[in-house]
Parts: C-alpha cells; structure tokens; sequence
C-alpha cells in the first residue's frame, strides 16, 4: 500500500514536469496529483468490473469466430510486450498532454462508458478463440508472460476486442497531439492482439467502430 500511494507522487511528479515542460500543460502539480488519483482509482475499479464480468458472463452461448485467414497469422509470443505495456505508455502519453482538469474528467467519463458498452457486449455474447491457440510451449520469457496474462484472463472476453476499442479511444484523443503516430500505436496494438493470438480477425474492427462510437458520444 506505501509503494502504491509512493508511485501515484511519483508518477504525479513525473506527469507534472514532462506536460508542463514538453506539452505545454497549464496544469498545477496538485491538478496532476488530483488527476493520478482519480485515474488510478478508475483503473483499479474498471479491472474490478471486467474481471466480474468474465466470470460471470455463462448466461449465453459461447461463440467462436474464428475464419480461415486467422490461420495464416504466425504466432509471436514475443508481441505480448507490445500487447499488454504499450497500452500503459499511451495512457501516460494522454495524461502529459491534456490542457485542463476538466478535459481529462470528461476522458476518463470516455473510459468508463467504453467499459460499460463492453461489459454488456462480454455478457451477452461471451466469445472465445480455439482453445488451441493456448496449447504452447512456455520455452521463453514472452512464452512464460503471455501464459501468465492468459491465467489471468479467462479468454471468455473476446468480441468485440476491448484492447483495440480503447486504444482506437486513445488514439483519436492524443491525434491532435502526436499525428499520424496516434494511428501507429492503434496498429501495433491490433498486430499484437493477432500475433498472440489473443483475438480473431473479426475482433478487430467492431472494437475500433465501438471505440470511436465512445470518442464521438463523449468527446
């Protein structure tokens, strides 16, 4: 519990000086704080709710989209490192970068109802891939991290794919910010979703519309 509130003024800290002086940022080291709280509290609580969700969510059939295009896609273990970090260093990227508290309420209300929608979509239509895709050698450091994502993800979570809707989310926020390199980071995350075989190719684009949907409904 003292690492954790140590690292949200740290983390603060580290938001107040790359914003102020790299993005411009108006915010005060106490807004930064303020923000670093209400984000972590937020994180800590969405995980809450997804994990309910897929344990839970055993009310429907459970599908599997998987096509015949998904069995030309190498599996790459080591694409969990993109698949699970880069993700972490955008939302930091979003924090540095907005212009005022109010802003970045009203992104994180963005994130909330992101999850709403998905939890739903989880509940009524729970999707898995093939249960062979899980079915490898834990022969690497990637290998052995991936298997541990994977226990604590019960793969019942599938459809549409929550890592693409929130990182197309993330990247139509910082788009103004960082251009074209908003679209790379969305890319590198649908890759990786693929090349670990966390997801189908039909996974991909109903989670990019939802998470535009959001950025349109909210932003």
């Amino acid at each position: 519990m003292l690492l954790m509130i140590m690292g949200v003024f740290l983390f603060s800290f580290i938001y107040y000086l790359v914003g102020t002086r790299l993005f411009g940022s108006m915010l005060s080291y106490y807004e930064y704080l303020v923000l670093t709280i209400v984000i972590s509290i937020t994180v800590v609580g969405g995980y809450q709710i997804f994990f309910w969700v897929q344990r839970n969510n055993y009310f429907f059939k459970t599908r599997c989209f998987k096509i015949s295009l998904d069995d030309m896609i190498p599996f790459w273990p080591s694409w969990i490192w993109v698949y699970n970090l880069i993700y972490y260093i955008m939302i930091g990227f979003v924090i540095v970068s907005v212009k005022s508290l109010e802003y970045a309420i009203f992104l994180i209300f963005g994130g909330l109802v992101l999850l709403f929608l998905q939890s739903i979509l989880f509940m009524l239509l729970p999707a898995v891939v093939p249960p062979e895709w899980r079915a490898y050698k834990t022969d690497s450091l990637s290998a052995r991290y991936l298997k541990f994502t994977q226990r604590v993800d019960n793969g019942r979570n599938c459809f549409p794919s929550m890592h693409i809707s929130l990182s197309t989310y993330i990247g139509l926020i910082l788009y103004p910010t960082i251009s074209y390199w908003a679209w790379i980071f969305v890319l590198f995350i649908i890759l990786s979703s693929l090349f670990v075989k966390q997801h189908q190719v039909v996974d991909i684009v109903p989670g990019v519309i939802l998470g535009w949907f959001v950025y349109l409904l909210v932003i």
